[in-house]
């Protein structure tokens, strides 16, 4: 048979190719099972690769090699010739009891010793490819043979493929064993390879290939003897605990090695880490919060976390919080511009940035996905004090997340209180509370020790008219100024005004909540009290934050405030937020929720009338429950003068009301004539409309031209009337109640222009301003028939029509004469026309009704009887308050409250 088809290739000079064809032949010829065939094998491969290595100049004899190859193709085979050392050591491999024996291959060693130094050159390589063809051996076996035979020191000999060949193997070889082999002398030849093979596979995949294919390697079924070698348990426990492969047998072996030695953290980790793949999650708790706890061990806070983020998520971002542990820093350099002040100031490490964005991933809801978004992205602030000020399913929690709060944003005082927090026995708790306290009391050395903390509280504390802060602290240290300015205190008007000056809160990133606010409300007058000590110290930050959210968001804020919230806060009477308190409670009470505050607030009042400066316009005004106030209604139209760019003539009779309402200031005043002097406009009746405005003396445009701007004429029309008899009259100007009524309408209605329904709340609340005044009155005595200003009621009404008619009648009956009779009648008829017109002042007519229904009384005799039938004024009119129903308290909701209920 030719060499190339024993080889199974195409004659070739690739010697590479020829190397390549032999070692994928090789496992069909193993040495111990079927020597012979490995001898044939051997020798074709040795005579392709001289054929391969012939020069050019012999390729003239071709056919000689013809002949040579015939011949080797024609002899038989020859029985293959093993040296007796090569036999012997192929015994002492397939013997399990030397195969892994050191002592054995020792003994090997001394019967090559004895072979002359030709033979043992002529062994030594096969030795060599007979070691690499014999599976799974001993390295410490292989490196006594390759010692004493030197394979390394005769590279150079060798050709530089075969060579590298080489050099490969024997750095095989050179690894060390996975345990001491010598334990497995007794055991069976399968069981040796088999156990061999798996422990060699697990080191590969460890060390050179990803966790996961470990993890798939090892979770597959099988049995494996394993020797009882205590650096291969140790390894094996280390590899499949990383790679998250579950043991129970690993698990048995950790619990006792953890009972035996229960302060070693090394057994104490593997034990946590089979309790987890195992899913005893108590124990895996236990183990976890112990390596964290003592050892400050890194994987425990992952696992704790894991752990937490599965059965307590409500608890994940306080773990997050309290696993944030800097290096604690107690002393810090003079000088200010050094890097190191910036040690032990509020920060966080960068994986807890990272777990904080892992967490926002998992949208907690409650508290904890409010806390992740405001230490994540600074969002969510108000939601997060709302949760903490208002009462919590879980005070426990409440109180904890109220702590991880005050790491940030709280001063010395409510530091100590996490400081002084005793311990739980919830271990989460106490695991959470472990980190809080630790950070409290670096955030306390901070504080109370650092030189640029104490840099500016002797600026702010400073008595000098002009203190000078240093300069690096207006250029440098931006950062470590906003830390310590983002923490609540209270701050006298001196104080707040010079921080405003110095620091500019606004400009700060993130702003400090609520500073910009305390400065602008100390800029006139309102400060916080005092802050208390002991358990009233977080009812007085429940107070503050209250204020401080209402006033910089009211609108956001008032959407999170719940009843609880306000039955619990408690202002005392000298609490710049005790009245607006009672207000938002009193309007709760009154409607069922806190919509429309803006036309309850009082803009004389700084907090509130901050609040209604930072309230949106003009949506907010006209959804509001009561009237705003004017100033109220201009306040809301300049904060968005383009929402009414589409409704001018509206604007302008809105801008006309203001103008002449006497509630502004001349200052105000001027502003709005020179607002409306500046419009113009090219129809000839718009110039007699403007000056009609500002004289107070409006003109009518025309009906068609209203049309035009989709105004409503007779709304329009009616605005103008009143406005003008409010002007010219004052309080006799209030119009009646039934135009109340189509007043207070036409300003409900959407589809009204918001200019003209602006224009209808400036004019409802002037209205409502006037009959106020009047409401502490007291009506005139129905007996009053002198006072023909006055109201009568209907019942007074029909009692002195009877008994005027009836005294006429007596007295003219017993007059001596006709001209004592006509004066007689004629005195009557005064009485019966004053007490008409009281009437009717009581509906809300004034002379000229009168006067028509005496010219029609001439035909119609009972006309006036009609009086009898119409009900009064429920409201104070420009002739006083009702005289049948007076109340008092009846305008303490309001005009428009009021209006509403009686347009049903």
């Amino acid at each position: 048979m030719s060499c190339w088809i024993k080889l199974g290739i195409e004659p070739t000079k690739d010697q590479d190719v020829i190397r390549g064809a032999y070692r994928a032949r090789l496992p069909e010829f193993h040495p111990e099972t079927d020597p012979q065939g490995f001898q044939l094998l051997r020798q074709a491969y040795e005579h392709a690769l001289k054929l391969a290595t012939r020069t050019d100049d012999e390729d003239d004899e071709d056919d000689e090699d013809a002949g040579e190859e015939q011949a080797y193709a024609e002899r038989p085979p020859r029985p293959p010739r093993v040296h007796p050392v090569i036999a012997t050591f192929a015994r002492m491999l397939a013997d399990p009891a030397r195969r892994y024996n050191v002592d054995a291959w020792q003994d090997y060693l001394r019967e090559l010793d004895q072979l002359p130094l030709e033979e043992l050159e002529d062994v030594s390589w096969e030795l060599l490819w007979r070691l690499e063809e014999a599976g799974q051996l001993s390295n410490a076996c292989v490196q006594v043979l390759a010692k004493r035979l030197a394979w390394d020191k005769q590279l150079l000999r060798l050709g530089f493929e075969e060579a590298q060949e080489v050099e490969t193997l024997l750095a095989r070889f050179a690894a060390p064993d996975p345990f001491d082999m010598r334990l497995m002398n007794d055991w069976s030849t399968a069981a040796q390879l088999e156990t061999l093979w798996y422990l060699r596979s697990l080191d590969h995949l460890y060390n050179n290939r990803p966790l996961f294919e470990l993890a798939a390697f090892a979770r597959e079924h099988t049995v494996v003897a394993l020797p009882p070698d205590a650096a291969l348990v140790e390894r094996l426990l280390l590899q499949i605990g990383q790679a998250g492969v579950a043991s129970p047998s690993l698990y048995a072996l950790c619990v006792e090695r953890q009972a035996l030695q229960p302060d070693d953290v090394d057994a104490l980790y593997q034990l946590a880490c089979q309790a987890s793949l195992l899913g005893k999650e108590e124990e895996a708790l236990s183990c976890w919060s112990r390596l964290w706890l003592e050892f400050r061990h890194p994987v425990a806070a992952r696992e704790l976390l894991d752990l937490c983020t599965a059965h307590q998520p409500q608890r994940l971002p306080l773990m997050i919080q309290a696993f944030d542990r800097l290096a604690p820093v107690r002393t810090w350099p003079d000088d200010l511009s050094e890097d190191e002040q910036t040690l032990g100031s509020p920060a966080q490490r960068p994986e807890t940035l990272t777990r904080w964005f892992q967490a926002a991933r998992l949208e907690l809801d409650g508290i904890a996905g409010q806390f992740v978004d405001w230490r994540a992205t600074d969002e969510r602030e108000l939601e997060l004090l709302a949760s903490l000020i208002d009462e919590h399913p879980d005070p426990a929690l409440q109180r904890l997340y109220r702590h991880a709060w005050a790491l940030h944003c709280g001063d010395a005082a409510l530091l100590q209180q996490v400081l002084d927090e005793p311990k739980s026995s919830h271990l989460i708790d106490e695991l959470i509370l472990d980190g809080l306290r630790y950070q409290a009391q670096q955030q306390l050395a901070w504080l109370q020790q650092a030189p640029i903390p104490l840099a500016i509280q002797a600026f702010l504390n400073s008595n000098s008219p002009h203190p000078q802060l240093p300069d690096v602290l207006k250029d440098g240290a931006t950062t470590l100024c906003r830390d310590w300015l983002r923490r609540l205190r209270a701050y006298d008007g001196r104080t707040l005004a010079r921080l405003h000056e110095t620091f500019s809160p606004r400009a700060m990133m993130p702003v400090p909540f609520g500073l910009e606010m305390q400065c602008e409300l100390g800029a006139a007058g309102v400060v916080l009290p005092p802050a208390p000590a002991g358990a009233e110290l977080w009812h007085w930050h429940r107070q503050a934050l209250f204020m401080l959210a209402l006033a910089q968001a009211p609108q956001r804020w008032l959407a999170l405030v719940t009843p609880s919230m306000l039955d619990t806060l408690q202002c005392p009477p000298g609490h710049p937020l005790a009245k607006v308190h009672t207000l938002l409670l009193n309007l709760l009470q009154e409607q069922g929720n806190l919509d429309g505050l803006l036309g309850w607030l009082d803009s004389r009042d700084p907090l509130q009338k901050a609040i209604a400066d930072s309230l949106p316009a003009p949506d907010q005004a006209l959804s509001s429950a009561r009237l705003p106030s004017t100033l109220a209604l201009l306040a809301s139209y300049q904060k968005d003068e383009e929402a009414f760019a589409d409704d001018l003539l509206g604007m302008m009779l809105f801008w006309a009301v203001l103008y002449h309402d006497p509630a502004l200031d001349a200052e105000q005043h001027r502003v709005l004539l020179r607002t409306m002097a500046d419009i113009s406009s090219e129809e000839p009746w718009f110039e007699a409309f403007r000056s009609g405005l500002i004289k107070g003396e409006p003109s009518r445009p025309p009906r068609e031209k209203l049309d035009a701007y989709g105004m409503d004429s007779a709304v329009f029309y009616q605005v103008m009337d009143t406005l003008k008899g409010l002007i010219r009259y004052g309080r006799v100007g209030v119009p009646r109640l039934k135009v109340l009524k189509q007043l207070q309408k036409a300003k409900d209605d959407p589809s009204t222009g918001i200019g003209l329904r602006f224009a209808l709340t400036a004019v409802l609340s002037w209205c409502e301003r006037l009959l106020l005044a009047q409401a502490d009155l007291q009506p005139v005595s129905p007996w009053a028939f002198w006072r023909w200003n006055t109201r009568l009621g209907r019942g007074a009404f029909v009692g002195q029509l009877m008994l005027w008619f009836f005294v006429t009648l007596v007295l003219a009956i017993t007059s001596s004469d006709a001209p004592e009779a006509m004066v007689k009648i004629g005195l009557g008829l005064a009485l019966l026309f004053g007490t008409c017109l009281r009437r009717l002042h009581d509906i809300g007519h004034g002379i000229v009704v009168m006067v028509l229904l005496a010219a029609l009384s001439v035909a119609l005799p009972f006309l006036p009887l009609v009086l009898v039938v119409m009900p009064g004024d429920v409201l104070p009119n420009r002739w006083g308050v009702s005289p049948e129903h007076h109340d008092p308290d009846a305008l303490s909701g309001g005009l428009q409250a009021v209006l509403r209920r009686l347009i049903g």
